[in-house]
């Protein structure tokens, strides 16, 4: 794990002075995620009434199953064209351009079929995964674990080459897995840790602020506040930083030349044989 921590906290550097270019692609995120917490709201707001709303045993009814599918569905799509309009952006940057979050968002959002098909995929690998932990013990366990990382790993290009190349939900998903088997072979796994870089960040402003919440209401207020404030922050800044590396790791494996801030050799050793 710390292996992973500090191979992201290196590639985080090199997305980081790209990303000094054009700063202001970390507001894509931010976006991405104030309209996925709507779209939550707007989705699962129903599924809590039909929870309040009485019964024998509180159990929800078939619609709020699919109420609750249909809003990750939702919200992820909304989060990948986040992830999108960062991919189009770096991308611009890399070829000499000047990105801005308008041309980015525009950018991505003529993707949007592919990206919303590849959110209802990995929405329903996702539940089957789950599904598998919960109810297969720990033979399950091990097999969700191993099916979740090489899902993450065949479609880690999914967006680059939706947005690149234009390519469809099914397409990309080809490309992603074709990409990683041709550059980096069959037996591979990644050493990419840019959410546990962004947890281990998080984590010390959360430890302080529950500390500082027996000191009093008011100072609880602030020091939660600040938490939240930080969390957010450390999230858009992580998820741009990704979108950049993925943009730099796709240009490499498809021959395109990649930015003076990332180094050859350390976009090949992100992803390794087993």
């Amino acid at each position: 794990m710390f292996d992973r921590i500090k191979n992201a906290w290196s590639l985080a550097k090199s997305s980081w002075r790209v990303l000094q270019h054009d700063r202001e692609l970390a507001w894509l995120p931010v976006i991405g995620t104030v309209a996925g917490l709507a779209l939550a709201a707007l989705f699962f707001g129903p599924v809590l009434a039909m929870l309040g709303g009485g019964g024998e045993d509180n159990a929800i009814p078939i619609t709020g199953y699919v109420l609750v599918f249909l809003g990750y569905v939702a919200v992820s799509s909304v989060i990948y064209l986040g992830r999108a309009a960062i991919v189009h952006g770096a991308n611009l940057r890399m070829d000499g351009g000047d990105p801005t979050v308008g041309t980015s968002l525009r950018g991505a959002s003529a993707h949007w079929p592919a990206v919303v098909g590849f959110a209802f995929i990995a929405t329903t690998v996702g539940m089957i995964l789950n599904a598998l932990e919960e109810q297969g013990g720990i033979v399950g366990s091990i097999a969700s674990f191993i099916g979740g990382a090489a899902w993450r790993l065949v479609t880690y290009l999914v967006l680059p080459v939706v947005v690149i190349e234009g390519a469809g939900t099914i397409a990309g998903i080809k490309g992603s897995s074709a990409l990683v088997k041709r550059t980096w072979g069959e037996q591979v796994t990644a050493n990419v840790g840019f959410g546990l870089l962004g947890f281990a960040l998080v984590v010390p402003a959360v430890a302080l602020a529950v500390a500082l919440s027996g000191l009093g209401t008011a100072v609880a207020v602030v020091a939660i506040a600040a938490a939240v404030v930080w969390a957010v922050t450390v999230f858009a800044v992580t998820s741009a930083l990704e979108g950049i590396f993925q943009t730099a790791l796709y240009r490499q494996a498809t021959g395109r030349s990649i930015p003076a801030e990332f180094d050859a050799a350390q976009l090949t050793g992100v992803i390794t044989r087993r």
